[in-house]
């Protein structure tokens, strides 16, 4: 009957998509997910996955949970998850990822820094006062 968040990513949908006569200069935010298919050049902040479709020209840098890029992106990407370049992807940046993925085709010219997933056990202490 009600579909969560999590199924409607996974499916495909996603709650903003900006096609492909769209052009935006500036910072675009997205709370939820969010697919780019035209031309954006600023900053992408979005508080769930990032697509950037195949005829997508990005000149701006990216944050999102996991980010998918079949486009060109000028720009550094930083994920708290996986970081995917398509085969038809292009990304000329620096990269901050859990997990990188890199098809064949696909061409990355940057630098790549994995981050460390904390492990339960290891929180670190809450300051006391």
């Amino acid at each position: 009957m009600f579909k969560s968040k999590d199924t409607a990513v996974k499916s495909g949908a996603f709650e903003s998509v900006l096609g492909k006569g769209i052009e935006i200069e500036g910072t675009v935010h997205s709370k939820g997910s969010i697919r780019i298919d035209g031309k954006i050049k600023g900053k992408v902040q979005s508080g769930a996955d990032v697509m950037i479709g195949e005829g997508a020209i990005i000149d701006a840098d990216i944050e999102g949970n996991n980010v998918t890029i079949a486009g060109r992106v000028s720009g550094n990407v930083k994920t708290t998850g996986r970081l995917e370049l398509l085969s038809t992807g292009r990304l000329k940046g620096d990269v901050i990822s859990g997990s990188l993925v890199v098809s064949e085709g696909a061409r990355f010219s940057g630098s790549s820094a994995m981050t460390e997933a904390a492990e339960p056990g290891n929180k670190v202490p809450a300051k006391q006062h």
